[in-house]
């Protein structure tokens, strides 16, 4: 999907609005797009963490910046933890899959290309 954005686009951080369940009960998501990156901000509720569905997927370069509460994420063998006020970076084309811990959780996920699977931008 060709996108054409001309202006800087400013989105808020903070944790309301968030309409669309990726995983029910578990997990919300806003997100939104620039020419050529996805963003999400993802939202866990406090106590839902570990019940967070443990996928892998691969697509595009990712990071990962966690600005509340902590995450695992599963990827080349190996166990990453990923604490508030950190980030990862995840190189294309490697298999990934995360879970959460049981604190209130806020994830922002920045990826190129655009994660198309994410849908209609709602942010």
């Amino acid at each position: 999907m060709e996108r054409t954005l001309q202006e800087p686009k400013v989105i808020s951080l903070k944790d309301e609005g968030f309409e669309k369940e990726v995983a029910a009960g578990v997990a919300y998501m806003k997100h939104t797009f620039g020419n050529n990156l996805s963003v999400a901000l993802f939202k866990i509720p406090k106590g839902k963490g570990s019940q967070f569905p443990r996928h892998y997927h691969k697509h595009g370069e990712e990071i990962g910046i966690q600005l509340k509460g902590s995450a695992k994420v599963f990827a080349c063998g190996k166990e990453y933890v990923v604490n508030e006020g950190e980030a990862i970076i995840i190189p294309a084309d490697v298999d990934h899959a995360g879970i959460f811990g049981d604190e209130e959780g806020l994830l922002l996920a920045i990826a190129t290309p655009p994660r198309e699977d994410y849908g209609p931008e709602d942010w």
